[in-house]
């Protein structure tokens, strides 16, 4: 099982947001919930069928968000898998759907409304299981399995691989982490100065797959034995998260395989209404009342 968990980015336009990643990528929107860390902010997911640690992109909803300025430190790309025989049919699915689109062997590239460069990489690996894929006009055997990858941008890219093998005993060669046949992380050093700043299609956070509360706090305290930036240990309802600043300056986010979704809404009618988790159902008027409104 690949470490990865999911990828969390900024976007200004819920609409535009929701079409691309579930009408073009047709992946299942499963669940419409809350920034935890700003009440007024939408937060959307999106994942397989059953909203699987390890297929999920989600996104904050930030109305008239800026430009983003990608500079000393960043996280960039969405790499995702899909299954062999699946690329052709990609290939063509995005320029029917007037997507400027790039072919490098076995990889597609493109981007999204925010300017997010996505990848798509034919993998070979066997379709979704038929209860994990989304009921869509996307043939079963074509729809994308999950993460792939991702890149960390930083000034001091030794200081950062040291991080990931210390705290998790994972080995950086050529700037890479792989973590399987197909899923890696790339660590690549970046050549400025200038600050970066956050704006549309900029990636928050990538989170890394723990299997349970336990592992959790054991690697919590193995982050404080180690000296490392921690933000915090939270529960998010559908996971447990601990939050920690990597040296280059981007945030890590470690967070459990479960609950899941499932705990406020069904798994049939995931993401089709607005979602709190247990501890905030309390304050769903409130929450609703000062959504930041969109044009």
């Amino acid at each position: 099982m690949s470490p990865l968990h999911h990828i969390s980015l900024l976007t200004k336009n819920s609409r535009d947001n929701v079409a691309f990643y579930t009408q073009i990528l047709g992946m299942r929107f499963v669940k419409n919930t809350v920034n935890q860390d700003n009440h007024r902010m939408l937060h959307y997911y999106y994942g397989d069928y059953q909203g699987t640690p390890g297929t999920v992109v989600t996104f904050f909803i930030v109305p008239h968000l800026g430009h983003r300025y990608d500079n000393d430190h960043y996280l960039a790309t969405i790499g995702l898998k899909i299954p062999r025989n699946s690329i052709d049919y990609w290939e063509n699915r995005l320029q029917d759907h007037q997507i400027a689109v790039i072919r490098k062997g076995k990889e597609l590239y493109f981007r999204d409304h925010d300017d997010i460069q996505l990848i798509l990489e034919e993998v070979d690996q066997l379709p979704l299981e038929e209860d994990h894929q989304v009921h869509n006009e996307i043939p079963g055997d074509k729809q994308i399995l999950g993460l792939r990858s991702t890149e960390i941008h930083v000034k001091e890219p030794e200081k950062t691989s040291e991080f990931f093998e210390k705290l998790l005993g994972w080995q950086t060669n050529q700037q890479k982490i792989q973590f399987n046949e197909t899923d890696f992380i790339k660590i690549l050093p970046t050549d400025t100065q200038e600050a970066t700043h956050m704006g549309r299609g900029g990636i928050d956070h990538v989170a890394f797959a723990v299997e349970n509360d336990d592992a959790l706090d054991r690697l919590y305290h193995r982050a404080q034995e180690q000296g490392w930036l921690i933000e915090k240990i939270v529960s998010r309802g559908y996971f447990k998260s601990l939050y920690i600043r990597e040296p280059g300056g981007n945030r890590m986010e470690f967070a459990t395989l479960a609950p899941g979704f499932t705990i406020d809404e069904p798994l049939e009618t995931l993401g089709e209404s607005f979602a709190l988790p247990p501890f905030l159902a309390d304050q769903r008027a409130e929450i609703e009342a000062n959504i930041y409104p969109e044009n």
